[in-house]
Formats: structure tokens, sequence, C-alpha cells
């Protein structure tokens, strides 16, 4: 494609500045609103290539008001709100070290939280008598021994599953804006 950089269309013309930008291979990369003008498939292009940028040792800051399109790619987000950091702090999306989730169990019993607080790795984040939300230090074979000493003990698990938070949940939790008519004042 012989055409000047001003001639291209807008998708394309963000791909060229994306592309300039990693050409040189920066330890840092800001990208802001990268996805701007980007059909679905460019989308998904380039939430792959941050990652393989990202799995290649390269720290992303990115900038963008469409939340998401970030989720595939981000691990820790700051908020800014009314010139502000919401919260004061950054908030971590993704630990790979530790993994949120949630039980659900068919029928309710009493002790659930005693029970999990018993498990190698395991903090309670909250619960009941037919639910639970935790994080779990270690991967799949530490997730595994959870769920089998729930099963072991007779808990009837109707639903053992990660808990991923939702960039716009976490969003509207610190800013306070849940509906179109508050956001919009």
């Amino acid at each position: 494609m012989n055409q000047a950089a001003g001639a291209l269309s807008r998708g394309l013309r963000q791909q060229l500045a994306i592309a300039q930008a990693i050409v040189h291979r920066p330890k840092v990369l800001l990208l802001d609103e990268p996805a701007a003008g980007l059909d679905p498939q460019a989308r998904r292009d380039l939430s792959q290539l941050l990652l393989a940028l990202k799995a290649g040792g390269m720290t992303l800051v990115v900038s963008s008001h469409i939340l998401a399109e970030l989720e595939d790619y981000s691990d820790r987000m700051i908020i800014v709100d009314k010139g502000r950091i919401a919260g004061g702090e950054t908030f971590i999306l993704k630990d790979v070290a530790c993994t949120q989730l949630r039980i659900l169990l068919a029928q309710p019993r009493k002790g659930l939280k005693e029970f999990l607080q018993h498990q190698k790795g395991v903090s309670v984040l909250e619960a009941g008598d037919a639910q639970a939300l935790l994080t779990l230090k270690g991967g799949l074979s530490e997730r595994a021994a959870v769920l089998a000493a729930l099963l072991r003990d007779g808990y009837a698990v109707a639903s053992f599953c990660e808990d991923v938070r939702n960039l716009e949940d976490v969003y509207f939790a610190q800013v306070g804006h849940d509906d179109g008519e508050k956001a919009l004042q």
C-alpha cells in the first residue's frame, strides 16, 4: 500500500500509530484510547497484540473510557474521577498468584465459613450458609484440593467458579454513578 498516512482510514491510521509506538520495543508503552476507530476484528487483534507485548515483559499504560475493551489485558486499574484518583489506590483486577472464587451450595449448611477458613491458602471474604466468596493462593491444584475437601465433607456444591471483577463494576463501585441519569449530572 503506497498511501500517505493522512489518506488512510481512521482505523488504519490508528493501527499505524500503534505500530510506530512499538517498533522500537519500549519497556513502557503509553496508549490513549488505542481501540478508537478500530473495527471488531482489529480490536481483537489489538487485544492479542497487547497481551503478547505484556507477556514479553512490556508494561502497558492504557487510558480509555470504554472499559470493556480493557478487560482482556488489564490486571490493574486507576480510576480518575473529577481530577482525583478514586479510592486513592490502584485496583488489582487479576492476580496470578491469588484467585477469587465464588461457591454456591445446592443445600444451605451451617459452618461453611469455618470449614473454608481451615483450608490451605483460603481467605474468606464473605460467607453464609449457602454461598461464599474467597481468595485462594495458588493455582489449579489448590483449587481442586478445596473443591475435593468440600465434596469429601458432604457439601452439595452447585457452583464453584472464579469470580471475575468486571472493570465497570469496579468503576461504579468507586465513583458511585450506577445509572445513566446520575452520570450525566
